[in-house]
Protein backbone atom coordinates (compact mmCIF):
# COMPACT_ATOMS: atom_id res chain seq x y z
CA UNK A 1 0.00 0.00 0.00
CA UNK A 2 1.52 3.49 -1.07
CA UNK A 3 1.89 5.86 2.11
CA UNK A 4 -0.99 8.49 2.96
CA UNK A 5 0.43 11.68 1.60
CA UNK A 6 0.72 14.07 4.25
CA UNK A 7 -2.39 16.69 4.47
CA UNK A 8 -1.39 20.16 4.28
CA UNK A 9 -2.73 23.29 4.77
CA UNK A 10 -4.47 25.04 1.27
CA UNK A 11 -1.95 27.39 0.03
CA UNK A 12 -2.72 30.74 -1.21
CA UNK A 13 -1.77 29.65 -4.69
CA UNK A 14 -4.53 27.71 -4.61
CA UNK A 15 -6.73 30.19 -3.29
CA UNK A 16 -5.77 32.77 -5.71
CA UNK A 17 -6.49 29.91 -8.44
CA UNK A 18 -9.89 28.77 -6.78
CA UNK A 19 -11.15 32.01 -6.40
CA UNK A 20 -10.09 32.66 -10.52
CA UNK A 21 -11.67 29.37 -11.29
CA UNK A 22 -15.11 30.31 -9.04
CA UNK A 23 -14.84 33.98 -10.97
CA UNK A 24 -14.75 32.43 -14.71
CA UNK A 25 -17.47 29.98 -13.61
CA UNK A 26 -20.18 32.14 -12.45
CA UNK A 27 -19.75 34.67 -15.48
CA UNK A 28 -19.96 31.74 -17.73
CA UNK A 29 -23.07 30.07 -15.75
CA UNK A 30 -24.56 33.81 -15.80
CA UNK A 31 -23.94 34.20 -19.47
CA UNK A 32 -24.51 30.17 -19.99
CA UNK A 33 -28.29 30.72 -18.73
CA UNK A 34 -29.07 33.76 -20.40
CA UNK A 35 -27.79 32.00 -23.48
CA UNK A 36 -30.38 28.99 -22.97
CA UNK A 37 -33.34 31.30 -21.79
CA UNK A 38 -33.27 32.91 -25.14
CA UNK A 39 -32.89 30.16 -26.71
CA UNK A 40 -35.73 28.27 -25.39
CA UNK A 41 -37.99 31.24 -25.80
CA UNK A 42 -37.02 31.55 -29.43
CA UNK A 43 -38.09 27.38 -29.37
CA UNK A 44 -41.56 28.56 -27.81
CA UNK A 45 -42.01 31.45 -30.08
CA UNK A 46 -41.23 28.79 -32.66
CA UNK A 47 -43.87 26.36 -31.44
CA UNK A 48 -46.27 29.53 -31.00
CA UNK A 49 -45.78 30.48 -34.27
CA UNK A 50 -46.10 26.73 -35.79
CA UNK A 51 -49.37 26.25 -33.72
CA UNK A 52 -51.07 29.56 -35.31
CA UNK A 53 -50.07 28.36 -38.43
CA UNK A 54 -51.66 25.05 -37.99
CA UNK A 55 -54.73 26.48 -36.95
CA UNK A 56 -55.43 28.44 -39.47
CA UNK A 57 -54.63 25.59 -42.27
CA UNK A 58 -57.02 23.50 -40.08
CA UNK A 59 -59.77 25.73 -40.89
CA UNK A 60 -58.53 26.35 -44.53
CA UNK A 61 -58.87 22.87 -44.71
CA UNK A 62 -62.43 23.00 -42.89
CA UNK A 63 -63.42 25.90 -45.41
CA UNK A 64 -62.32 23.26 -48.56
CA UNK A 65 -64.61 20.20 -47.05
CA UNK A 66 -67.30 22.53 -46.43
CA UNK A 67 -67.26 23.87 -50.09
CA UNK A 68 -67.56 20.69 -51.41
CA UNK A 69 -70.33 20.02 -49.32
CA UNK A 70 -71.98 23.03 -50.00
CA UNK A 71 -71.27 22.00 -54.00
CA UNK A 72 -72.56 17.90 -53.01
CA UNK A 73 -75.74 19.54 -51.33
CA UNK A 74 -77.10 21.50 -54.33
CA UNK A 75 -75.99 18.22 -56.59
CA UNK A 76 -78.34 16.03 -54.28
CA UNK A 77 -81.13 18.40 -54.73
CA UNK A 78 -80.42 18.14 -58.90
CA UNK A 79 -80.17 14.71 -58.70
CA UNK A 80 -82.88 13.92 -57.40
CA UNK A 81 -85.18 15.66 -59.57
CA UNK A 82 -84.64 14.74 -62.96
CA UNK A 83 -85.61 11.23 -64.54
CA UNK A 84 -81.71 10.90 -65.79
CA UNK A 85 -82.97 11.00 -69.74
CA UNK A 86 -80.03 11.27 -72.22
CA UNK A 87 -80.83 14.67 -72.71
CA UNK A 88 -80.96 16.24 -68.76
CA UNK A 89 -77.87 13.80 -67.77
CA UNK A 90 -76.08 15.88 -70.72
CA UNK A 91 -77.00 19.46 -69.47
CA UNK A 92 -76.47 18.00 -65.71
CA UNK A 93 -72.68 17.47 -67.15
CA UNK A 94 -72.28 20.39 -68.62
CA UNK A 95 -73.46 22.23 -65.77
CA UNK A 96 -70.92 20.24 -63.75
CA UNK A 97 -67.95 21.01 -66.35
CA UNK A 98 -69.01 24.56 -65.82
CA UNK A 99 -68.90 24.62 -62.39
CA UNK A 100 -65.89 23.18 -61.20
CA UNK A 101 -64.11 25.76 -63.03
CA UNK A 102 -65.08 28.01 -60.25
CA UNK A 103 -63.95 25.80 -57.85
CA UNK A 104 -59.78 25.73 -58.30
CA UNK A 105 -60.39 23.83 -54.54
CA UNK A 106 -62.06 20.77 -56.31
CA UNK A 107 -60.29 18.28 -58.31
CA UNK A 108 -64.03 16.80 -59.91
CA UNK A 109 -67.29 16.02 -59.34
CA UNK A 110 -68.84 12.72 -60.28
CA UNK A 111 -72.00 11.05 -60.00
CA UNK A 112 -72.69 7.57 -59.88
CA UNK A 113 -75.45 5.35 -60.12
CA UNK A 114 -77.09 2.56 -57.95
CA UNK A 115 -74.50 -0.02 -59.64
CA UNK A 116 -71.57 1.91 -58.99
CA UNK A 117 -70.81 2.70 -62.57
CA UNK A 118 -70.10 6.34 -63.56
CA UNK A 119 -72.92 8.35 -64.97
CA UNK A 120 -71.40 11.73 -65.09
CA UNK A 121 -68.13 13.87 -64.24
CA UNK A 122 -66.74 17.30 -64.64
CA UNK A 123 -64.40 15.84 -66.84
CA UNK A 124 -64.00 17.38 -69.99
CA UNK A 125 -63.46 13.98 -71.40
CA UNK A 126 -65.15 11.14 -69.26
CA UNK A 127 -62.80 7.35 -69.18
CA UNK A 128 -65.55 4.52 -69.93
CA UNK A 129 -66.73 1.57 -67.52
CA UNK A 130 -65.87 3.59 -64.39
CA UNK A 131 -67.61 1.35 -61.60
CA UNK A 132 -67.04 2.50 -58.00
CA UNK A 133 -68.93 -0.56 -56.09
CA UNK A 134 -65.98 -1.80 -54.44
CA UNK A 135 -65.22 1.85 -52.88
CA UNK A 136 -65.82 2.90 -48.88
CA UNK A 137 -67.97 5.44 -50.10
CA UNK A 138 -70.29 3.73 -52.31
CA UNK A 139 -70.35 0.85 -50.16
CA UNK A 140 -71.22 2.99 -47.42
CA UNK A 141 -73.86 4.90 -48.99
CA UNK A 142 -75.41 2.28 -50.13
CA UNK A 143 -75.72 0.28 -46.86
CA UNK A 144 -76.62 3.92 -44.88
CA UNK A 145 -79.47 5.75 -45.59
CA UNK A 146 -78.40 8.56 -43.72
CA UNK A 147 -78.06 11.66 -46.15
CA UNK A 148 -74.98 13.15 -44.27
CA UNK A 149 -71.55 13.48 -45.63
CA UNK A 150 -69.47 10.80 -45.73
CA UNK A 151 -65.42 11.58 -45.75
CA UNK A 152 -63.55 8.65 -47.68
CA UNK A 153 -59.78 7.94 -46.99
CA UNK A 154 -57.12 9.00 -49.18
CA UNK A 155 -57.50 6.83 -52.77
CA UNK A 156 -56.52 7.13 -56.42
CA UNK A 157 -59.20 8.73 -58.09
CA UNK A 158 -61.45 6.51 -60.13
CA UNK A 159 -61.40 8.83 -62.91
CA UNK A 160 -58.19 9.85 -63.29
CA UNK A 161 -55.83 7.48 -60.91
CA UNK A 162 -53.94 11.04 -58.80
CA UNK A 163 -54.02 10.31 -54.74
CA UNK A 164 -57.47 12.72 -53.79
CA UNK A 165 -59.65 12.41 -50.50
CA UNK A 166 -63.63 12.37 -51.41
CA UNK A 167 -66.58 13.97 -49.87
CA UNK A 168 -69.92 11.99 -51.00
CA UNK A 169 -73.13 11.88 -50.54
CA UNK A 170 -76.10 9.76 -51.21
CA UNK A 171 -78.89 10.87 -53.45
CA UNK A 172 -82.11 8.86 -53.61
CA UNK A 173 -84.66 8.15 -56.49
CA UNK A 174 -88.14 10.04 -56.48
CA UNK A 175 -89.29 6.91 -54.89
CA UNK A 176 -87.24 6.83 -51.97
CA UNK A 177 -84.80 4.04 -53.26
CA UNK A 178 -81.01 4.19 -53.67
CA UNK A 179 -80.20 6.57 -56.28
CA UNK A 180 -76.23 5.96 -56.72
CA UNK A 181 -73.58 8.91 -54.62
CA UNK A 182 -72.08 12.19 -55.28
CA UNK A 183 -68.39 12.41 -55.05
CA UNK A 184 -66.35 15.46 -54.82
CA UNK A 185 -62.54 15.19 -54.68
CA UNK A 186 -60.06 17.46 -53.71
CA UNK A 187 -56.66 16.60 -54.84
CA UNK A 188 -53.71 15.98 -52.76
CA UNK A 189 -51.64 17.64 -54.81
CA UNK A 190 -53.97 20.85 -54.31
CA UNK A 191 -53.38 21.03 -50.47
CA UNK A 192 -49.20 20.79 -51.22
CA UNK A 193 -49.50 23.62 -53.29
CA UNK A 194 -51.40 25.97 -51.08
CA UNK A 195 -48.76 25.52 -48.29
CA UNK A 196 -46.05 26.52 -51.00
CA UNK A 197 -47.52 30.18 -50.39
CA UNK A 198 -46.09 29.72 -46.38
CA UNK A 199 -42.43 30.11 -45.35
CA UNK A 200 -41.36 27.16 -43.19
CA UNK A 201 -37.39 27.49 -44.00
CA UNK A 202 -35.92 24.98 -46.53
CA UNK A 203 -36.11 22.10 -43.88
CA UNK A 204 -39.83 23.37 -42.65
CA UNK A 205 -42.80 20.96 -43.69
CA UNK A 206 -46.71 20.94 -43.26
CA UNK A 207 -48.42 18.26 -43.20
CA UNK A 208 -52.53 17.31 -43.74
CA UNK A 209 -53.26 13.68 -41.97
CA UNK A 210 -56.50 12.09 -42.01
CA UNK A 211 -57.57 11.18 -38.32
CA UNK A 212 -56.73 7.68 -38.85
CA UNK A 213 -53.09 8.90 -39.92
CA UNK A 214 -52.60 8.39 -42.89
CA UNK A 215 -50.62 11.15 -44.50
CA UNK A 216 -52.67 13.04 -47.15
CA UNK A 217 -50.52 15.95 -48.46
CA UNK A 218 -47.29 17.21 -47.41
CA UNK A 219 -44.71 20.70 -48.52
CA UNK A 220 -41.85 19.99 -49.74
CA UNK A 221 -43.94 17.46 -51.87
CA UNK A 222 -42.31 13.82 -51.34
CA UNK A 223 -44.39 11.46 -53.41
CA UNK A 224 -43.05 8.63 -51.62
CA UNK A 225 -44.43 9.15 -48.51
CA UNK A 226 -48.32 10.33 -49.72
CA UNK A 227 -50.62 7.26 -48.60
CA UNK A 228 -48.48 6.05 -45.69
CA UNK A 229 -49.78 5.69 -42.23
CA UNK A 230 -48.20 7.53 -39.16
CA UNK A 231 -50.66 6.38 -36.83
CA UNK A 232 -47.75 5.31 -34.61
CA UNK A 233 -46.07 8.36 -34.41
CA UNK A 234 -46.22 10.34 -31.44
CA UNK A 235 -48.46 13.22 -32.30
CA UNK A 236 -51.04 10.25 -33.04
CA UNK A 237 -50.48 8.00 -29.86
CA UNK A 238 -49.19 11.11 -27.09
CA UNK A 239 -50.18 14.42 -28.15
CA UNK A 240 -53.79 13.95 -29.85
CA UNK A 241 -55.71 12.07 -27.39
CA UNK A 242 -54.36 14.19 -24.54
CA UNK A 243 -55.73 17.71 -27.03
CA UNK A 244 -56.92 18.72 -30.22
CA UNK A 245 -54.31 21.26 -30.67
CA UNK A 246 -51.00 21.71 -29.21
CA UNK A 247 -47.53 21.62 -30.38
CA UNK A 248 -43.79 19.33 -29.60
CA UNK A 249 -40.89 18.69 -30.80
CA UNK A 250 -39.97 15.51 -32.78
CA UNK A 251 -37.10 14.27 -34.99
CA UNK A 252 -38.76 13.27 -38.94
CA UNK A 253 -39.14 9.51 -39.82
CA UNK A 254 -39.03 11.14 -43.33
CA UNK A 255 -35.88 13.14 -43.70
CA UNK A 256 -34.27 13.10 -40.48
CA UNK A 257 -34.54 16.77 -39.40
CA UNK A 258 -35.01 17.94 -35.69
CA UNK A 259 -38.38 20.24 -36.18
CA UNK A 260 -40.55 21.98 -33.57
CA UNK A 261 -44.38 21.73 -34.37
CA UNK A 262 -47.57 23.20 -33.72
CA UNK A 263 -50.79 20.50 -34.91
CA UNK A 264 -54.45 21.16 -34.58
CA UNK A 265 -57.33 18.29 -35.51
CA UNK A 266 -60.29 19.93 -37.23
CA UNK A 267 -63.59 19.71 -34.99
CA UNK A 268 -65.84 19.06 -38.30
CA UNK A 269 -63.87 17.16 -40.77
CA UNK A 270 -61.67 13.62 -39.56
CA UNK A 271 -58.15 15.93 -40.60
CA UNK A 272 -55.20 16.80 -38.85
CA UNK A 273 -53.07 19.50 -40.05
CA UNK A 274 -49.20 19.57 -38.36
CA UNK A 275 -46.73 22.98 -39.05
CA UNK A 276 -43.20 22.10 -38.12
CA UNK A 277 -40.22 24.47 -38.72
CA UNK A 278 -36.70 23.13 -38.69
CA UNK A 279 -35.10 23.74 -34.84
CA UNK A 280 -31.67 24.71 -36.47
CA UNK A 281 -33.28 27.24 -38.64
CA UNK A 282 -35.30 28.51 -36.14
CA UNK A 283 -32.22 29.08 -34.04
CA UNK A 284 -30.26 30.79 -36.86
CA UNK A 285 -30.99 34.14 -35.31
CA UNK A 286 -29.69 33.30 -31.46
CA UNK A 287 -27.02 31.08 -33.16
CA UNK A 288 -25.37 34.87 -34.60
CA UNK A 289 -25.72 36.51 -31.32
CA UNK A 290 -25.01 33.50 -29.41
CA UNK A 291 -21.32 33.35 -31.29
CA UNK A 292 -20.71 37.31 -30.39
CA UNK A 293 -21.63 36.51 -27.09
CA UNK A 294 -19.75 33.94 -26.84
CA UNK A 295 -16.38 35.17 -28.07
CA UNK A 296 -16.87 38.18 -26.02
CA UNK A 297 -17.45 36.02 -22.65
CA UNK A 298 -14.61 33.39 -23.77
CA UNK A 299 -11.93 36.79 -24.09
CA UNK A 300 -12.90 38.33 -20.46
CA UNK A 301 -12.21 34.54 -18.95
CA UNK A 302 -9.27 33.67 -20.86
CA UNK A 303 -7.95 37.27 -19.78
CA UNK A 304 -9.09 36.75 -15.96
CA UNK A 305 -7.51 33.13 -15.97
CA UNK A 306 -4.28 34.30 -17.92
CA UNK A 307 -3.45 36.79 -15.04
CA UNK A 308 -4.57 34.72 -12.28
CA UNK A 309 -2.85 31.73 -13.57
CA UNK A 310 0.40 34.05 -13.68
CA UNK A 311 0.49 35.49 -9.94
CA UNK A 312 -0.61 31.73 -8.88
CA UNK A 313 2.13 30.13 -11.17
CA UNK A 314 5.23 30.62 -8.73
CA UNK A 315 3.30 30.33 -5.84
CA UNK A 316 2.16 26.80 -6.90
CA UNK A 317 6.13 25.58 -8.06
CA UNK A 318 6.92 26.69 -4.12
CA UNK A 319 3.48 24.28 -3.14
CA UNK A 320 4.44 21.75 -5.45
CA UNK A 321 7.97 21.67 -4.20
CA UNK A 322 6.91 21.47 -0.53
CA UNK A 323 4.36 18.76 -1.24
CA UNK A 324 7.15 16.41 -3.29
CA UNK A 325 9.22 16.88 -0.08
CA UNK A 326 6.84 15.65 2.31
CA UNK A 327 6.16 13.08 0.37
CA UNK A 328 9.60 11.55 0.14
CA UNK A 329 10.24 12.68 3.84
CA UNK A 330 7.52 9.97 4.18
CA UNK A 331 8.12 7.04 1.78
CA UNK A 332 10.68 4.73 1.41
CA UNK A 333 12.68 5.32 -1.42
CA UNK A 334 13.64 2.00 -2.64
CA UNK A 335 9.92 0.01 -2.45
CA UNK A 336 7.77 3.34 -2.34
CA UNK A 337 6.01 2.08 0.80
CA UNK A 338 6.12 4.00 3.61
CA UNK A 339 9.07 4.62 6.08
CA UNK A 340 9.55 3.86 9.22
CA UNK A 341 8.79 7.51 10.20
CA UNK A 342 5.77 7.33 8.90
CA UNK A 343 5.02 3.67 10.21
CA UNK A 344 5.76 5.23 13.61
CA UNK A 345 3.22 8.06 13.72
CA UNK A 346 0.69 6.15 11.78
CA UNK A 347 0.95 3.11 14.73
CA UNK A 348 0.54 5.86 17.67
CA UNK A 349 -2.23 7.44 16.06
CA UNK A 350 -4.25 3.91 15.36
CA UNK A 351 -3.30 3.12 18.99
CA UNK A 352 -5.40 6.32 20.17
CA UNK A 353 -7.95 5.52 17.99
CA UNK A 354 -8.60 1.67 18.88
CA UNK A 355 -8.17 2.68 22.69
CA UNK A 356 -11.24 5.52 21.62
CA UNK A 357 -13.40 2.77 19.68
CA UNK A 358 -12.43 -0.18 21.67
CA UNK A 359 -11.53 -2.16 18.52
CA UNK A 360 -8.70 -4.49 17.91
CA UNK A 361 -5.06 -3.45 16.33
CA UNK A 362 -3.42 -5.80 14.67
CA UNK A 363 0.25 -5.75 13.07
CA UNK A 364 2.35 -8.02 10.96
CA UNK A 365 6.20 -8.12 10.51
CA UNK A 366 7.53 -9.60 7.30
CA UNK A 367 10.80 -10.83 7.08
CA UNK A 368 12.60 -12.31 3.72
CA UNK A 369 13.63 -15.56 4.16
CA UNK A 370 17.48 -16.11 3.81
CA UNK A 371 17.30 -12.40 1.92
CA UNK A 372 21.29 -11.91 2.85
CA UNK A 373 22.33 -15.21 1.47
CA UNK A 374 19.65 -13.92 -1.96
CA UNK A 375 22.14 -10.72 -1.73
CA UNK A 376 25.27 -12.72 -1.93
CA UNK A 377 23.97 -15.45 -4.62
CA UNK A 378 22.61 -12.76 -7.23
CA UNK A 379 23.64 -9.32 -6.26
CA UNK A 380 22.51 -5.94 -4.73
CA UNK A 381 20.36 -5.16 -7.86
CA UNK A 382 18.57 -8.55 -7.63
CA UNK A 383 17.73 -7.48 -4.09
CA UNK A 384 16.63 -4.50 -4.86
CA UNK A 385 14.15 -6.17 -7.42
CA UNK A 386 12.93 -8.67 -4.78
CA UNK A 387 12.44 -6.21 -2.09
CA UNK A 388 10.55 -3.72 -4.32
CA UNK A 389 8.28 -7.00 -5.91
CA UNK A 390 7.46 -8.10 -2.79
CA UNK A 391 6.35 -4.77 -1.33
CA UNK A 392 3.80 -4.66 -4.82
CA UNK A 393 2.61 -8.07 -3.35
CA UNK A 394 1.77 -6.53 0.05
CA UNK A 395 0.46 -3.50 -1.44
CA UNK A 396 -2.05 -5.27 -3.64
CA UNK A 397 -2.93 -7.39 -0.65
CA UNK A 398 -3.23 -4.74 1.86
CA UNK A 399 -6.68 -2.84 0.19
CA UNK A 400 -8.30 -0.73 3.16
CA UNK A 401 -7.67 2.49 3.49
CA UNK A 402 -6.89 2.66 7.13
CA UNK A 403 -4.11 -0.51 6.88
CA UNK A 404 -0.71 0.75 6.10
CA UNK A 405 2.11 -1.26 4.13
CA UNK A 406 5.90 0.47 5.59
CA UNK A 407 9.34 -0.49 5.31
CA UNK A 408 10.29 -1.23 9.02
CA UNK A 409 14.26 -1.60 8.66
CA UNK A 410 16.30 -3.78 5.82
CA UNK A 411 14.36 -6.71 5.09
CA UNK A 412 11.39 -6.10 7.49
CA UNK A 413 8.09 -4.72 6.48
CA UNK A 414 5.11 -4.16 8.39
CA UNK A 415 1.32 -4.02 8.07
CA UNK A 416 -0.49 -2.17 10.24
CA UNK A 417 -4.25 -3.33 10.52
CA UNK A 418 -6.82 -1.49 12.57
CA UNK A 419 -10.10 -2.89 13.52
CA UNK A 420 -8.77 -6.25 12.45
CA UNK A 421 -9.06 -9.46 14.57
CA UNK A 422 -5.87 -11.86 15.22
CA UNK A 423 -8.05 -14.08 13.43
CA UNK A 424 -8.31 -11.74 10.08
CA UNK A 425 -4.68 -10.48 10.74
CA UNK A 426 -3.49 -14.41 10.30
CA UNK A 427 -5.45 -14.92 7.17
CA UNK A 428 -4.56 -11.64 5.69
CA UNK A 429 -0.90 -13.07 6.31
CA UNK A 430 -1.60 -16.17 4.97
CA UNK A 431 -2.78 -14.39 2.03
CA UNK A 432 0.90 -12.36 1.72
CA UNK A 433 2.84 -15.34 2.20
CA UNK A 434 1.48 -17.37 -0.28
CA UNK A 435 1.23 -14.60 -2.75
CA UNK A 436 4.83 -13.79 -2.21
CA UNK A 437 5.92 -17.32 -2.55
CA UNK A 438 3.53 -17.70 -5.42
CA UNK A 439 5.85 -15.06 -7.70
CA UNK A 440 8.28 -18.15 -8.01
CA UNK A 441 11.59 -15.67 -7.33
CA UNK A 442 14.04 -18.26 -7.46
CA UNK A 443 16.22 -18.78 -4.49
CA UNK A 444 18.76 -21.95 -4.44
CA UNK A 445 19.19 -21.16 -0.88
CA UNK A 446 15.78 -20.93 0.62
CA UNK A 447 15.45 -24.50 0.76
CA UNK A 448 13.44 -26.75 0.47
CA UNK A 449 11.53 -23.99 -1.76
CA UNK A 450 14.02 -23.09 -3.94
CA UNK A 451 12.16 -19.35 -4.33
CA UNK A 452 11.92 -16.55 -2.67
CA UNK A 453 9.36 -16.97 0.55
CA UNK A 454 8.82 -14.40 3.76
CA UNK A 455 8.40 -15.23 7.44
CA UNK A 456 5.37 -13.53 9.31
CA UNK A 457 4.95 -12.61 13.04
CA UNK A 458 1.04 -10.97 13.70
CA UNK A 459 0.11 -10.08 16.76
CA UNK A 460 -3.39 -8.33 17.63
CA UNK A 461 -4.50 -6.22 21.19
CA UNK A 462 -6.93 -4.26 22.35
CA UNK A 463 -5.78 -0.94 23.37
CA UNK A 464 -8.83 0.03 25.20
CA UNK A 465 -8.65 -3.90 27.56
CA UNK A 466 -5.04 -3.07 27.94
CA UNK A 467 -3.56 -2.07 31.27
CA UNK A 468 -2.18 1.46 30.83
CA UNK A 469 1.63 0.50 30.76
CA UNK A 470 1.09 -1.57 27.69
CA UNK A 471 1.40 0.48 24.34
CA UNK A 472 2.33 0.35 21.21
CA UNK A 473 6.00 -0.64 21.25
CA UNK A 474 4.50 -3.83 23.36
CA UNK A 475 2.42 -4.84 19.73
CA UNK A 476 5.67 -4.48 18.00
CA UNK A 477 7.66 -6.95 20.28
CA UNK A 478 4.81 -9.44 20.03
CA UNK A 479 5.06 -9.47 16.98
CA UNK A 480 8.55 -9.63 16.27
CA UNK A 481 8.77 -12.46 18.80
CA UNK A 482 6.13 -14.38 16.95
CA UNK A 483 8.25 -13.68 13.86
CA UNK A 484 11.14 -14.65 15.54
CA UNK A 485 9.03 -18.05 16.16
CA UNK A 486 8.30 -18.39 12.52
CA UNK A 487 11.99 -18.29 11.63
CA UNK A 488 12.90 -20.98 14.40
CA UNK A 489 10.26 -23.25 12.97
CA UNK A 490 11.59 -23.86 9.54
CA UNK A 491 10.66 -20.36 7.97
CA UNK A 492 8.17 -19.24 5.10
CA UNK A 493 5.19 -19.36 7.23
CA UNK A 494 2.53 -17.39 10.06
CA UNK A 495 3.07 -17.27 13.35
CA UNK A 496 0.85 -15.90 16.11
CA UNK A 497 1.52 -13.94 19.12
CA UNK A 498 0.66 -16.60 21.84
CA UNK A 499 0.08 -13.02 24.06
CA UNK A 500 -2.15 -11.60 21.62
Amino acid sequence: MIPPRPIASISSASWLKAFVVVVCLVIVFLEGWRDWSEREDELVRTESAMASLARSLAQHADDTFELADAVLVDLVDRATAIDWSPARTARLRDFLVERIKTLPRLKTLAIYGPDGMLVTSSLAVEPGNVNVRQSEFFDHHRTDKDAKWFFGPLIRDPLEGSWVLTLSRRFDEPGGGFGGVIVASIESRYFTEYYGKYDVGAQGSLVLFTAKGTLVSRYPLNEQVIGRSGASDRLFTQYLPEASSGSYRYVSAVDGVERLSGYRRSETFPVVVLAASSEEESLTLWYRAFVYRLIAVMALVVTIASLGWSLARQLRRRDRAEAELSILAATDGLTGLANRRTFDSHLESEWLRAAREDTALSLLLVDIDCFKAFNDAYGHQAGDHCLKSIAQVLAEGVRRPGDLVARYGGEEIAVLLPVTSAKGAARIAEFIRSGVQGMGLPHKHSLPAGVVTISIGAATLFPASEPISIGPKDLIAMADKALYGAKLDGRNRVAVSKAA
